[in-house]
């Protein structure tokens, strides 16, 4: 394509790889929670297990402004390469971690130190690469790369699904190698970073890469807000039917965890097909009617969907997560570019970091272990639909309400 550089391959290829080891981990915590939790009833474990995961509400917006600083000072590409091996260092190291039978209690808190060190080096990743993909772009190759940047995303996640499957139909004793794996695509991700961008985007930092004041943030806090919101629903859109269901569903139905992992590399597949295709489609309509849109159909479907989970045949929750998928990736495709419009200052990088960091880490990260929770001490497959629903409907409102500069997609083509 006419429009990707040498840089912007390697940024896709890359986001791919840190995504594969984003992934990874979710996809095996079944195996993980009784390893590191034994000591706990098997619902509860795997809730523990994802609530792991939950670190990176600290995490985050912690490694946003530390890879905000190293962006400013040394440029974007370094800040890139060493948070995507320091995202490696991590996964390796998880693949290394003795479990609860060798040392106790010291393993799950081993496990949550090194999800911590692992969340500020993958926060400098979605800090810088979603945004510098689009810089110097015209608004038509901005929104046609902002979809690659998600196809790129799914990628790393297909392959960290086919992975987990695998190990979790056949053998799952050896999940220590998937985070091995992990290590080496990350490895192998910072190689080409340094093999592809040439000595000039190494030493030229972004001249509009600078750190914010405390008052710009303070001024921009609905814009950051927004952010926040339009991240989190992204990643609930993918975490209830890629992670969540994974779970839930065996505990409801008759659906065994490994038929659930076979049928979600596939749904994953369908994932990243459906990205440019309907990416190209909506192309020509307003980025906000788009994602309010696809909001607002999933609020009021979610709850009679949930609804009539329990015991449901397969066929119903291949449909169900299908749909979820489809709206997802409806609200997905304008989202980067959607970031773009909001800032229109020389801050628009951390100022979107941090609103990616915190909407990732709070209602990204928190879904999948709440929604665990909320059926666990209900008993009802209803109750987590009600809180996605409520989620849907607040980022609906929250997008609504936004002041864009320069608002419509149609207006880049």
């Amino acid at each position: 394509m006419r429009y990707l550089t040498k840089k912007d391959l390697s940024i896709l290829i890359g986001n791919a790889l840190d995504n594969f080891d984003t992934s990874i981990y979710a996809f095996l915590a079944p195996i993980l929670a009784p390893a590191f939790f034994p000591t706990y009833d098997p619902v509860v474990q795997l809730i523990l297990a994802y609530s792991v995961m939950m670190i990176s509400i600290f995490a985050r917006p912690l490694g946003a402004f530390i890879f905000g600083v190293i962006a400013r000072k040394k440029g974007p590409v370094f800040g890139l390469s060493y948070s995507l091996i320091g995202v490696a260092i991590a996964t390796v190291y998880t693949g290394f971690l003795p479990t609860y039978e060798s040392i106790g209690w010291l393993a799950p808190l081993s496990l949550i130190l090194v999800r911590l060190v692992r969340g500020i080096f993958a926060a400098g990743e979605s800090t810088i690469a979603k945004m510098y993909l689009m810089e110097d772009k015209a608004d038509s190759e901005a929104v046609k790369v902002s979809h690659l940047y998600q196809s790129s995303s799914m990628l790393g996640t297909i392959l960290a699904s086919g992975a987990a499957t695998i190990v979790i139909a056949f053998q799952p004793e050896a999940w220590r190698l998937c985070f091995w794996l992990g290590g080496v695509t990350g490895f192998s991700g910072y190689f080409l970073r340094r093999y592809a961008l040439t000595t000039s985007f190494k030493k030229i930092p972004f001249e509009s890469y600078r750190m914010s004041t405390l008052k710009s943030i303070w001024h921009s806090r609905s814009n950051i807000l927004r952010v926040a919101m339009g991240t989190g629903f992204g990643h609930l859109t993918y975490s209830i039917p890629f992670v969540f269901m994974n779970s839930f569903i065996p505990l409801i139905t008759a659906i065994s965890l490994e038929t659930m992992m076979l049928l979600n590399t596939t749904l994953l597949v369908f994932d990243m097909v459906m990205i440019p295709i309907i990416g190209r489609w909506l192309i020509k309509f307003q980025a906000t009617t788009v994602m309010v849109t696809a909001a607002i159909v999933l609020a009021i479907t979610i709850v009679p969907l949930f609804n009539y989970l329990p015991r449901s045949s397969l066929s119903y929750i291949i449909f169900v997560r299908m749909w979820i998928v489809f709206w997802g990736v409806v609200f997905l495709c304008p989202l980067n570019f959607w970031f773009k419009s909001l800032f229109n200052t020389s801050d628009q990088y951390l100022l979107v970091g941090m609103g990616t960091a915190l909407g990732a880490s709070t209602i990204g990260r928190v879904t999948t272990p709440l929604c665990l929770w909320l059926w666990y001490v209900s008993e009802l497959s209803v109750l987590p639909s009600l809180y996605i629903g409520f989620i849907t409907l607040a980022t609906a409102y929250v997008i609504q309400g936004t002041r864009q500069r320069q608002g419509f997609i149609k207006q880049a083509g």
